[in-house]
């Protein structure tokens, strides 16, 4: 979790289909519909995730709920057992999340069916791997710390980053703007050729750190000359 860069790091469900159940009973879906952030100050981070598919010749869109723009990806079927951790279609695929900059991610809808092939004598072929799984996830934490993403597999969750903001507001209607160290900025986007003010964001300036959110909550930091001493004091 960052304060000052405003995101923080939670535990997302993976959607899986056709997986196996405990009874031995296939076509098993779980989840399709994220989270709904709607009237929260959290969004799905655009900047921050990935959406990854992972499985056989699986065919994920991914829907914003709020725009309908829609990002989709598509797996193609490789039986060898010598996998590394790359997803770029074998096995495995990734795509960015859908929305753009007049909407947020706040809430999406999976999508994940199976793409038929067929072998010489006209029949469609078993999938080499049976189960499906889709998720929206950290992309930090996908590049450095799963070396398969068949391990997925075996996971009910995986980290994705929510972003924050205050909506609606004004940097005055905070009080925070007059204590020493904090600076706030309104942020909006262009909707049909007009800015739209959106919201306000506030950060501790350089040589300060804490929360800005807080009443002197930036805390001044100093060091010494060349020393390794190193202290805060509130100013």
């Amino acid at each position: 979790m960052s304060v000052e860069e405003g995101w923080v790091q939670v535990n997302n469900p993976i959607l899986s289909k056709s997986c196996p159940g405990g009874n031995g009973s296939a076509d098993v879906v779980h989840g399709s519909t994220s989270v709904n952030l709607t009237g929260s100050p959290f969004l799905f981070s655009r900047s921050l995730n990935v959406f990854i598919s992972v499985g056989c010749n699986n065919h994920v869109r991914v829907t914003n709920l709020v725009d309908g723009t829609t990002a989709q990806c598509i797996t193609i079927c490789d039986g060898n057992p010598d996998r590394d951790n790359s997803c770029f279609g074998i096995n495995c695929c990734q795509t960015t999340t859908p929305g753009n900059f007049s909407y947020d991610l706040r809430v999406f809808n999976v999508s994940l069916s199976r793409i038929e092939t067929y072998n010489q004598s006209g029949g469609v072929h078993e999938p080499l791997i049976p189960c499906m799984h889709a998720f929206l996830v950290d992309d930090h934490w996908l590049r450095y710390n799963l070396t398969d993403p068949f391990d997925l597999q075996g996971m009910d969750h995986v980290p994705a980053m929510l972003e924050w903001t205050l909506y609606n507001m004004e940097p005055s209607q905070l009080g925070i703007h007059k204590y020493r160290g904090v600076a706030c900025y309104k942020f909006g986007s262009y909707v049909s050729s007009s800015y739209i003010y959106r919201g306000v964001d506030c950060y501790c300036r350089q040589g300060y750190e804490g929360n800005p959110y807080l009443p002197n909550g930036c805390v001044g930091t100093y060091i010494l000359g060349s020393s390794l001493l190193y202290f805060k004091v509130h100013l």
